[in-house]
């Protein structure tokens, strides 16, 4: 029996919707909830870790799920429509997470969601493995801010507005230990030993849940901190 050959239109409408649903999968615009897997929960592993997380975007019910005490603790904040490249929606307020503390700050779901994932699959793992310990605080420099990129020409000259501009990043310098001991990115990420170890470590691992991950290698200006962001781009530097 002879099988009829597709019709070229057939191929293209196919090639067509797979690139739809690609790129609404990338923007956030299918929704967690109606992904065909279970429901979301940062402390398993899972497939598609990066595509569930960026579900969250407009999904405020799985992100609520997601976040919910005691693993996490979150208040959402009241939309501030983007105008000018600057706002949010559907962002929180995040106090604590897989264990570890922070002094509050504004964050998208998806940040938020990945954060917590990281702090859980990765951060505390590695604090045990080279520590035998947990990590009790993390520090921060800032996550909302209404601003331009640092430090690139292009968005000196055609105003391209950060990811912190849409609560959609955040930059950590260090972290503190249950034992007392502190981590700091510009004093041991160069040292050695098993806090440079540790920050290389999980500097590598928050590449599979942020899609932009910068530290002190990637230019001068990140030698305090890692800089982390679900943005339209990737890089993992």
């Amino acid at each position: 029996m002879r099988i009829p050959l597709i019709p070229n239109t057939v191929k293209l409408l196919v090639i067509l919707t797979a690139i739809l649903l690609g790129a609404m999968l990338y923007t956030g615009h299918v929704r967690t909830s109606m992904m065909p897997f279970p429901a979301l929960n940062p402390e398993k592993s899972w497939v598609m870790v990066g595509t569930r997380i960026g579900g969250l975007k407009y999904d405020r019910a799985a992100c609520a799920a997601a976040l919910k005490d005691p693993f996490a603790k979150i208040s959402f904040v009241r939309d501030n429509p983007i105008k000018n490249g600057c706002g949010w929606v559907n962002s929180v307020r995040l106090s604590n997470f897989a264990g570890a503390g922070i002094s509050t700050i504004k964050l998208s779901c998806p940040m938020a969601a990945g954060l917590a994932v990281w702090m859980a699959q990765v951060v505390q793992p590695a604090a045990k493995k080279y520590f035998g310990t947990t990590v009790s605080r993390v520090s921060h420099l800032g996550g909302y801010s209404c601003r331009n990129i640092k430090g690139s020409l292009f968005s000196k000259y055609l105003n391209m507005r950060s990811e912190h501009a849409t609560a959609n990043a955040i930059d950590i310098s260090g972290f503190s230990l249950a034992n007392g001991q502190k981590v700091s990115i510009l004093q041991h990420w160069t040292r050695g030993g098993n806090k440079a170890k540790f920050l290389k470590e999980i500097h590598y691992g928050a590449c599979s849940y942020f899609r932009v991950v910068l530290g002190p290698e990637a230019n001068r200006l990140h030698a305090n901190h890692f800089h982390f962001d679900r943005g339209m781009l990737i890089r993992c530097k």
